[in-house]
């Protein structure tokens, strides 16, 4: 071998040796990571739903020992109308199950609950299993696992099926209920509505005031209902899970407020008959809240009788009145004339518009659709005690291109006695023709 080739070979073998001290060092250099461990939840002794609740016997139960439960969450949190629970239910029954936090648990979820640490109580008669912690005692085991509704009549609710998802069929919000919502949204306050079957067998239906369908006027028809069967001492109740599982759009069993009004052809109205400080009453008018409680009166100034409306002296937070006028048929070229005054005004306070709608019933005036109409009419800006002129105002514009039905015009008043917004606002000489 020549002295060039033995060169090469001690050039390899010194850079073979830095190659292997370089990847001991690299190896020495690198960070080892360690593996999280795996939660584990012991399973135990399994129960079924009927059997757990079997245990509970006028005292609570403290769980101590190894057991486990196993169900299919049928309600859960995301509406607002349930907070820190869901309701579980497997084969067997189904219970309440309070959280000790909000959230982890959705609709469909298939879980096992081990039930150490966790209370089962009674909470005005309604069973449940309290202080589970989602993370350390429930393990889900899979989604999208849902449980059909059982299908009862008003008779089969009774606690034997407590906390079960169930439908009712043929049944219809009672008509002393028809223009309220599920539940105060303002105040965030539970409030109580009732359905009944074509028999007047009533039950309970029981909706938060932070349910996201609170503010929501009750459906008018006559359908079906899928809900939670509640209770709460002696009285059943009815927990909505999803506002779109209540499907009342047929026609009702009974009446749904005041017997229709036939359309008219004009309507011409100066109030002469109307008496001073007394509800306005007239044939085929709707005179109705939409909150509160005040309502259009008769009103007597300098020999004039007009409709008028106030929330002065109103004890309530807000007061929306109607005035609505009968269904007139629709013709093209139809036209509304009034004229407005206002008295003792608000600076700033927008009191009044004028509506026109093609749904109203004559039930609920906050389930129909009203379209604003643009006229002349007093407004803030206007002198106390002015009469303005509506003028002659085509109707055309505000009505569905090719609409052949009936429509009304409704006169709108918005005030506040604590929020001092107590301007008196007065209309008069209604035409339409």
């Amino acid at each position: 071998m020549n002295l060039m080739n033995r060169s090469v070979d001690r050039t390899l073998g010194l850079l073979s040796v830095a190659t292997a001290m370089a990847a001991v060092i690299l190896t020495g250099c690198k960070k080892e990571f360690d593996t999280p461990p795996v939660r584990t939840i012991p399973v135990g002794s399994v129960l079924t739903v009927d059997s757990l609740r079997s245990l509970y016997q006028g005292e609570r139960v403290r769980f101590t020992t190894d057991m486990s439960v196993y169900g299919v969450i049928t309600a859960d949190e995301a509406n607002g109308n349930f907070y820190r629970e869901v309701f579980m239910q497997d084969h067997t029954a189904a219970i309440n199950v309070r959280l000790l936090n909000p959230g982890g648990l959705y609709l469909g979820d298939s879980v096992r609950i081990y039930l150490k640490g966790t209370v089962l109580s009674n909470y005005q008669g309604m069973l449940q299993l309290d202080s589970v912690d989602v993370d350390n005692n429930v393990f889900k085991q899979a989604t999208q696992v849902f449980k059909a509704p059982r299908v009862v009549t008003m008779s089969e609710l009774t606690p034997a099926l407590q906390g079960q998802l169930v439908r009712l069929d043929s049944v219809e919000f009672i008509t002393s209920e028809l223009c309220l919502t599920y539940a105060d949204a303002e105040n965030q306050q539970s409030e109580n509505r009732n359905v009944t079957d074509c028999n007047g067998a009533q039950v309970i239906v029981r909706t938060s005031g932070f349910a996201d369908f609170a503010g929501e006027t009750v459906p008018q028809g006559n359908g079906s209902i899928v809900a939670i069967l509640g209770q709460y001492s002696t009285d059943m109740q009815l927990l909505i899970r999803r506002i779109n599982e209540v499907q009342l759009t047929g026609d009702r069993c009974t009446p749904g407020g005041d017997p229709p009004c036939p359309s008219v052809t004009s309507v011409m109205e100066d109030f002469n008959n109307e008496i001073d400080n007394v509800d306005i009453a007239l044939p085929c008018w709707k005179n109705t809240p939409e909150i509160g409680t005040r309502v259009w009166r008769g009103d007597v100034f300098n020999n004039e009788i007009y409709a008028q409306a106030t929330a002065y002296q109103s004890s309530n937070a807000t007061d929306v009145s109607w005035l609505i006028t009968p269904p007139v048929e629709f013709q093209s070229g139809r036209t509304l004339s009034f004229r407005s005054q206002r008295a003792f005004g608000v600076n700033g306070h927008e009191a009044f518009g004028v509506y026109l709608s093609t749904d109203f019933s004559g039930d609920c005036v906050g389930a129909a659709t009203w379209t604003p109409i643009s006229c002349p009419y007093a407004t803030s800006s206007t002198p106390d005690f002015t009469w303005v002129q509506s003028g002659a105002v085509v109707l055309d514009p505000y009505l569905p291109v090719g609409y052949s039905g009936s429509f009304v015009v409704g006169f709108k008043y918005v005030g506040s006695g604590p929020g001092g917004q107590t301007t008196n606002y007065r209309i008069d000489d209604v035409v339409i023709q």
